[in-house]
């Protein structure tokens, strides 16, 4: 259960930057970007023919982008660099590469956000070796923290906060209670901590599936 793992932490790695705020985003805000995106995609001219999502962040958004494209073929890569909440936990790295060929296709890249923006031009190039004939870049947030500028985005950060998309509520949860060290915290605490540390707002239930997880 989560309530003994708590017990048992007496060390939570250094975020990327120690103190730090949320944003949420809501379902129907979400399908709104992804909208946004799409509409930018098709005003550029480019036509894709695959989409290949950045798991796991990326698998929402691109399925999203599929229908609005009316694209068939979708793809996923799995690759890694974050931790628990705002915690880089080493070099990006492809986990699940694609088995396809991709030869003489057009393809989009599709995550989340690009933070660092090492994950999406990794997965990009891994893309192009796959013998892309045309490979672009498109997420939903591009933090000024990334080095790497995806080709589209609906959204532009200039100050760094961390994003909190509707697919990943509890997990995100978890991993601020656990930055919190809540030891001994009722439920109704912890959602004001959350709140007053974080600006995270989250139903004292979901505190509760949590801790009972």
């Amino acid at each position: 259960m989560f309530l003994k793992l708590l017990e048992r932490v007496k060390y939570v790695p250094k975020a990327i930057f120690s103190m730090f705020k949320c944003v949420q985003y809501s379902w129907k805000e979400v399908y709104e970007l992804c909208k946004e995106l799409a509409d930018k995609i098709k005003n550029s001219g480019f036509k894709p023919d695959v989409i290949v999502a950045i798991a796991r962040g990326g698998w929402i958004p691109a399925r999203i982008m599929a229908d609005f494209l009316l694209i068939k073929d979708l793809y996923s890569v799995k690759a890694e660099h974050w931790g628990i909440v705002a915690t880089i936990t080493g070099k990006a790295r492809i986990t699940q590469p694609l088995t396809v060929d991709l030869s003489d296709k057009s393809v989009l890249v599709v995550d989340d956000v690009a933070d660092t923006g090492e994950t999406v031009e990794l997965v990009a190039k891994h893309v192009m070796e796959k013998n892309a004939r045309e490979v672009r870049t498109a997420v939903i947030d591009f933090k000024h923290t990334s080095k790497f500028v995806p080709d589209y985005y609906a959204r532009e950060m200039e100050s760094w906060m961390w994003i909190v998309y509707p697919w990943s509520i509890y997990e995100d949860t978890r991993d601020l209670i656990l930055k919190l060290n809540c030891k001994g915290l009722d439920p109704r605490e912890i959602v004001r901590r959350l709140a007053e540390e974080f600006d995270f707002h989250v139903d004292e239930s979901v505190v509760r599936d949590v801790l009972n997880g």
